[in-house]
């Protein structure tokens, strides 16, 4: 197999512009998702839930989604593992195989898709909790950022490729073609 594009997000755009892109992306986020769903009920008088379920939900959110980027791995029946890195507020998803290039998009969109939705529906059905939702959501993207960067050079890649996880990032491979 041959390497085909080998990414690393940090190094391409740096922490910095990352976090920015981070920040603006999800303000940007937070204000039409509460807007729109304001729009759908005007008079709704918001839960005071206090601080508790907001830092609860916040520190929550990381773990969960780290675990919903491991969570289509291991129902296609490949080896993946979910572990704390060296500081106690980040968590990894460790792929020691290679994956197809589908499976890599499911798992890298998954926590994207389903907090999103979980959110979405949450906001619907419990119009009095729409702060929380909104901010559990907005946390998410927040999140994805980086792996809606991620889906970009999956998607570009060739179909019938794969990907390889790394230390540094990951690498899209493919058959040796004479």
């Amino acid at each position: 197999m041959n390497c085909y594009k080998s990414i690393n997000i940090t190094k391409d755009f740096g922490k910095l512009r990352l976090l920015l892109m981070s920040t603006l992306f999800s303000l940007t986020y937070f204000i039409v998702y509460f807007m729109v769903f304001r729009m759908f009920h005007p008079e709704t008088i918001y839960f005071q839930t206090g601080l508790m379920p907001l830092l609860l939900s916040t520190i929550l959110i990381i773990p969960f989604h780290t675990f919903l980027h491991c969570l289509p791995i291991w129902f296609t029946g490949h080896k993946a593992s979910f572990g704390i890195g060296e500081n106690r507020f980040s968590f990894f998803c460790r792929i020691p195989g290679v994956l197809s290039r589908r499976v890599a998009l499911i798992a890298v969109a998954f926590p994207l898709i389903v907090i999103t939705l979980l959110s979405l529906i949450g906001s619907v059905v419990f119009p009095e909790l729409l702060h929380l939702f909104a901010i559990v959501s907005t946390l998410n993207i927040f999140l994805c950022v980086k792996d809606m960067i991620y889906i970009i050079h999956l998607w570009n890649a060739p179909k019938d490729s794969f990907l390889e996880d790394g230390d540094t990032g990951f690498q899209i491979i493919v058959r040796r073609t004479y």
